[in-house]
């Protein structure tokens, strides 16, 4: 893709995007002009913990550094998820062998212990990680910030620079804004001692930190970033100086370079690109960029690929079965069983599946569950205890509360509307209750499952603060995202299960004594 810097030319230009390019003869990225810079980048985000998309970059990585040696290679948040800690590290030891010039932290690296449990998987990073929006929040108490340790020893900073044949590459590290409100419970006592600098505290420091790059004579700078894209959008066209913004959080495939979607002007009418490859270890990203003398983009090509049939790298594998040990098959799967988006307004039997395993578990009279807590999909036949590492990634506890008659319907009601307010939450998904979602997009028809199949309606229209159930779910949505806000009630705990719920779901696929499971909808919410 060729980009021009007079703007106006831009849709009339004979210069068209989508050119390929040719290396030079020893392989390197830099174009025979002096003139100009040319570097590719390999660049991905929001693995979320899945251990075969790891498996599958380190080989799209060995190719890429072989073929561009020169190249830079990015991950912008959530690699890991979860409080799992020995899958966590094993990732991060994953990571370390990718090649990865630097990667931001994302809110699922938060998972594990929040700030505290980020900085013990820093201690096996031998990459670096930035994240200049995320600051103490007291500064005289810096001798107790739970990642100072990480900074002291260089493998967390705001900003960095790299030399590359001569040129100088700025790199600058951010977490996403609506950090605490995307942390389960769990992970939030952790981050006690952080302050995450919100939208427009973010732009105005990112523009002092480039000003700082310029002054020492980086004139090519990159983010590497886990705003999302919205919030990217704002920064490429409100920060001058920035060139890339290689993004995650919100998920999105920015395939091509297409302008007002991921190609924009910054306030000096320079271009910015911004990069996404979706979610869940899918898809990978390759933005080859020529840039000028004074570092200001002249051309560009930006590719989403495949990944999931790249070949598994051996190597990586045999980390990652002596960090986890070897995986154990645990139960038959009769079909394939896909998961849903996190969106739907409908029931979901995988989701389902997962809340009847917290039901067998908990001594709850019912369970609440999200459709975001399911990050893949069960194929047919054996499923091993990896497959549900994968599956259920967060490890998230599980706790049982004691809320009212009215409490239940409240949060029913406010996670469908958050739905078409947000575009997160979905419809929560149930065990041991049926409820319909109606036309208006209000809840009703609420029946109570008891274990012996007895039916007990409860009152939709005018429900009780009097009457009580306990009711049970894990600390992810007890943090009251979007929609859930009357869930974030620790006040209200009954008591703490034995198992997190990627625990639960093995014992619960178990219990099966390798009969094929058969899982389906069974219509425990209905939309009409």
């Amino acid at each position: 893709m060729y980009i021009n810097n007079n703007f106006k030319s831009f849709y009339t230009s004979k210069i068209k995007f989508g050119q390929n390019y040719q290396t030079t003869p020893n392989g390197s990225n830099n174009t025979q002009n002096n003139d100009t810079f040319r570097q590719k980048t390999l660049y991905g985000n929001d693995f979320h913990g899945h251990l075969g998309a790891f498996r599958k970059f380190k080989t799209v990585s060995d190719r890429f550094k072989l073929e561009n040696p020169t190249g830079d290679v990015i991950f912008s948040g959530d690699e890991w998820v979860g409080s799992g800690r020995e899958k966590n590290i094993a990732i991060v030891k994953m990571m370390n062998m990718c090649n990865i010039t630097a990667a931001a932290p994302g809110n699922h690296n938060m998972d594990y212990k929040g700030a505290e449990g980020l900085s013990e998987m820093l201690d096996y990073a031998k990459f670096k990680t930035l994240a200049l929006n995320m600051q103490p929040k007291d500064n005289t108490k810096i001798a107790s910030y739970p990642l100072k340790d990480d900074i002291d020893a260089g493998r967390l900073a705001a900003s960095m620079v790299v030399e590359e044949n001569g040129k100088k590459i700025g790199y600058i590290g951010l977490v996403p804004c609506d950090l605490f409100s995307r942390l389960s419970s769990q992970s939030k006592e952790g981050t006690q001692d952080i302050k995450i600098l919100n939208l427009q505290e973010t732009l105005t420091t990112v523009q002092k930190e480039v000003e700082k790059l310029e002054k020492q004579g980086v004139n090519i700078i990159k983010l590497v970033s886990h705003l999302g894209k919205d919030a990217s959008v704002q920064l490429a066209q409100n920060v001058s100086g920035i060139d890339i913004i290689n993004d995650g959080h919100s998920h999105d495939k920015l395939e091509g370079l297409v302008y007002g979607k991921n190609l924009f002007k910054s306030p000096r009418g320079e271009w910015v690109i911004i990069t996404q490859a979706g979610k869940n270890g899918h898809s990978y990203g390759v933005l080859d960029v020529v840039y000028d003398k004074q570092g200001r983009i002249i051309q560009a090509k930006n590719e989403v690929k495949n990944l999931d049939n790249e070949p598994e790298n051996l190597v990586v594998k045999m980390v990652e079965d002596m960090s986890l040990g070897k995986p154990q098959t645990i139960g038959i799967m009769a079909h394939e069983v896909k998961s849903k988006p996190e969106t739907v307004l409908e029931e979901s039997p995988l989701s389902a599946f997962l809340s009847d395993a917290y039901m067998k578990y908990s001594d709850a009279d019912l369970v609440f569950n999200n459709m975001g807590g399911i990050r893949a999909s069960l194929p047919a036949g054996p499923v091993t205890d990896r497959d549900i590492m994968d599956l259920m990634p967060f490890y998230n506890d599980v706790n049982v509360y004691k809320l009212s008659e009215k409490d239940i319907v409240d949060v029913l009601n406010s996670a469908v509307q958050a739905t078409g307010k947000y575009h997160r939450t979905g419809a929560l998904q149930v065990s041991g209750l049926r409820y319909k979602i109606g036309k208006d997009d209000r809840v009703k028809d609420i029946v109570l499952v008891k274990k012996d199949g007895t039916q007990v309606p409860l009152n939709a229209q005018n429900p009780s603060s009097d009457k009580f159930f306990k009711v049970a779910y894990n600390t992810f949505v007890a943090g009251g995202s979007e929609g859930l806000e009357a869930l974030a009630c620790p006040e209200k705990i009954i008591h703490k299960c034995e198992m997190n719920e990627t625990e639960m779901l093995i014992e619960y696929i178990k219990s099966f004594n390798g009969q094929p499971i058969d899982i389906h909808e069974d219509g425990r919410i209905m939309h009409e």
